[in-house]
């Protein structure tokens, strides 16, 4: 009997999923000496969370250096010392950068192109904001409503250092009005929002149609993946004898990652049954373990947690009351209501708990001499630094070291000048968030690319320059 073409062989099927013993780097296994020598890959993940933040509960400046370009070291702080906001982050401040200061400048420029210089465009803040965060270029406007005006950052980066056989770049999660991910000018990337889909989509275990009477490739591979995390059990248990003490430990760290997928998505079943995902805990961290087991797989090396625009049940609202009208715009600390305030702190904080797990998940993965999370740039962005619709001071944490590149547990603050804008009025801002995206690129061996997008921005006879990576985070 021929053998179908969709019957997986189960050793390939591990090796490509780098679920093998074989697959590590260990160098005391016999033959793999020369694979060990390989530099572990660098990846990027984008974190977005709507409507920006309460930004005297977020930052942790010192004292009276507003107007200084400074940074200070995090390890030292206690629980306490850090601002109510980012206190879940605390057991992580030595694989963070905290920036602070930076300022959305294709957003300012484009408001001023339409309103000052006449251009037609729709200069909606959530609108446009959201079309530039992650392209750094001017809008495609519509109609009513404006979207991505070019490929984001993401596709630059995954297109950059993606590699055969595998996703350049996946992006998950849920669009808070319109997307940030773009292959091209009013080209969404790709995205999606439902956890088992995800799962099956970085594996491509997408279902095909079938002949009446015939198992689909869905069923065959559902099949041949138990089958197939079984073998991974007993090549562990094979292989474990031959091993030096310190490689022992990473097959076993890494045999506890395989033992999780299985738990966690349900896949430790009987050969024949019909495994189903496991929805157990929040979508967002669904999407985190999917997005670290990607990452450690080498199924991708960039990916985007587009997150969930939570529920008011979820940190504290009474029903009814919007997160939207009632909240984001009445939480500005110089006139917002009690309510809108401490609401948009909880709401906040809820976000700062996933991403927390988020790096709990990567730095549970040994890789080398550090985690996944050493090799990775983990980048915690807004559209907007306030629910009010302010562009300046917007939230940044970077988290893990990108490689080597980063130099995390910091605090970074920049000072703010005055600059003209729309409406004929001036705002103090510091330096373009745009210029991260340079960093970023560097941190993957982008070195000779000076910026992303646009190079600058004119307001009000004023040349603004998007060009060259940040101090200070290196």
């Amino acid at each position: 009997m021929s053998r179908s073409p969709y019957i997986l062989d189960r050793r390939r099927f591990l090796a490509g999923l780098g679920l093998t013993a074989g697959s590590l780097c260990l160098p005391s296994l016999p033959g793999r000496r020369a694979f060990a020598q390989a530099a572990d890959p660098k990846r990027v993940i984008f974190f977005i969370t709507p409507h920006g933040t309460v930004p005297g509960r977020w930052h942790m400046r010192q004292p009276g250096q507003d107007n200084q370009e400074y940074d200070y070291s995090l390890s030292g702080l206690g629980e306490s010392q850090f601002s109510e906001i980012l206190r879940p982050l605390h057991r992580h401040r030595d694989n963070l950068l905290i920036v602070d200061g930076l300022a959305r400048m294709v957003t300012f420029g484009e408001e001023y192109r339409v309103a000052e210089l006449g251009f037609s465009g729709d200069i909606n803040r959530h609108h446009i904001a959201q079309a530039h965060l992650l392209t750094n270029t001017w809008a495609f406007q519509g109609a009513s409503t404006a979207r991505g005006g070019a490929h984001s950052i993401d596709q630059e980066i995954g297109n950059a250092i993606g590699q055969p056989g595998r996703w350049n770049s996946r992006v998950y999660g849920f669009n808070h009005q319109h997307a940030y991910n773009y292959v091209g000018a009013n080209q969404p990337a790709p995205r999606e929002q439902n956890a088992q889909a995800a799962f099956n989509d970085i594996l491509g275990l997408a279902p095909e149609p079938s002949e009446p009477g015939e198992p689909s490739r869905e069923d065959l591979i559902r099949a041949a993946r138990v089958s197939a995390l079984d073998m991974a059990g007993e090549e562990f248990a094979t292989v474990l004898p031959k091993l030096s003490s310190a490689d022992r430990e990473k097959l076993e760290r890494h045999r506890a990652l395989v033992s999780d997928l299985e738990a966690g998505l349900n896949l430790s079943a009987p050969i024949g049954c019909d495994p189903s995902f496991s929805s157990q805990g929040h979508i967002i961290d669904q999407f985190s373990r999917i997005t670290t087991m990607a990452l450690a797989c080498d199924l991708t090396r960039v990916a985007t947690i587009v997150t969930q625009d939570i529920p008011g049940s979820e940190f504290g609202l009474n029903p009814g009351v919007d997160m939207h009208q009632d909240i984001a715009h009445n939480s500005d600390e110089n006139g917002g209501s009690t309510e809108g305030i401490e609401g948009m702190v909880n709401y906040n904080r809820v976000y700062a708990e996933h991403f927390a797990y988020l790096l709990d998940q990567l730095d549970s993965v040994q890789e080398g001499n550090g985690t996944l999370l050493d090799n990775t740039a983990v980048v915690w962005i807004s559209e907007l630094a306030t629910g009010g619709h302010d562009i300046s001071r917007v939230p940044n944490v970077i988290a893990g070291g990108g490689g080597g590149y980063f130099r995390p547990g910091r605090y970074v603050h920049y000072p703010q000048t005055a600059v003209p804008v729309a409406f004929g009025g001036q705002a103090q801002v510091g330096p373009a968030h745009e210029r991260l995206y340079v960093n970023l690129m560097h941190s993957v061996g982008m070195t000779d690319r000076s910026f992303f997008g646009l190079d600058q921005v004119e307001m009000g006879g004023q040349t603004i320059s998007l060009r060259d990576p940040l101090p200070r985070l290196t």
